[in-house]
């Protein structure tokens, strides 16, 4: 059996009848001619196959029949009007999902700022985060996987970026080392010390920058674990942890952090947001906006005081 044919207007047209109980004030409330209106409800029931109204002297009136049909036709149009309402949004970039990469630690610091502002003005994109090193993350871009991603900024990628900002590298080092005094440390005084790095994130980035200023290999050890677990072993040992400005918002008794500085300055690492040539995903392009205003604004975190430190 073929289902009966009819469009959104028959529904509208069916309801405001069903509402002023009369075919003539229900035309002119639709704007249209009874004549017209009057067709176009005879010829829903005929397609139909039921009766809708009663018509009488004094106006129209629902059958059965009609009262269940104008039920789904209600229920039919609010889900039309919400569908529309959420694809105008969709195209605006309001809704939706992001599904973002990023390297580095951002308990605080530029990309802290920048999800905080996004978060704010799009409270309804579900925001999706996964983190890794920058090799995987740029792959996932790459292959559809993720949408965007925040990575240290270097070689090897031909797709779309943006700067985002610095973030200076630190080391976290427990409250009585010898080096927490110091308000800032240098590569040459961290040479005979045993510096702990993540496997994940910018673990590799921050290994050679350790090594491109002398440091030994055998003084630097990756660890499988997470930040925090990472700063809790620098809190009862003598190993120190090399991290990106953004861990510096992990709350650790007994650790401080102290910027690590060379002859031409703090240690940084130069952040950039990289997302695939071609897309044009309007939520992607609200992030991707937002994100230039940020860094054009300078919002980016200042960073932790380097002569206090303590976290």
């Amino acid at each position: 059996m073929t289902a009966p044919s009819f469009n959104i207007r028959d529904l509208r047209r069916v309801i405001a009848v069903a509402e002023h109980r009369s075919l003539r004030q229900a035309a002119l409330a639709l704007e249209v001619d009874q004549g017209t209106l009057t067709r176009s409800i005879q010829a829903l029931e005929h397609a139909l196959r039921i009766p809708l109204f009663e018509r009488m002297r004094t106006g129209a009136r629902l059958t059965a029949a009609g009262v269940a049909f104008t039920k789904i036709a209600a229920s039919v149009l609010e889900g039309m009007d919400e569908a529309m309402l959420h694809l105008r949004l969709r195209h605006n970039g309001v809704v939706g999902r992001l599904r973002l990469g990023v390297q580095m630690s951002f308990a605080s610091g530029v990309v802290a700022n920048l999800l905080e502002r996004y978060q704010a003005e799009y409270p309804d994109v579900d925001l999706q985060i996964v983190d890794g090193p920058r090799e995987r993350l740029l792959r996932d871009v790459l292959g559809s996987r993720l949408d965007v991603a925040i990575v240290i900024a270097g070689e090897g990628w031909h797709g779309q970026a943006i700067p985002l900002g610095k973030e200076r590298v630190l080391a976290a080092v427990a409250r009585d080392h010898p080096l927490a005094v110091r308000a800032a440390v240098t590569w040459s005084g961290l040479s005979d010390c045993l510096l702990t790095l993540p496997r994940r994130g910018a673990g590799m980035e921050l290994r050679k920058l350790a090594l491109l200023h002398g440091i030994l290999p055998e003084r630097i050890m990756f660890h499988d674990a997470a930040i925090d677990r990472l700063l809790a072993l620098a809190r009862h040992g003598d190993k120190i942890l090399l991290v990106t400005e953004g861990a510096t918002g992990i709350r650790m008794d007994g650790v401080v952090f102290r910027p690590i500085v060379d002859e031409s300055g703090p240690a940084t690492f130069d952040l950039a947001l990289c997302w695939r040539d071609g897309e044009s995903d309007p939520v992607l392009t609200g992030f991707v906006e937002l994100a230039r205003q940020t860094q054009e604004d300078d919002a980016s975190f200042p960073g932790a005081d380097a002569g206090a430190g303590a976290v």
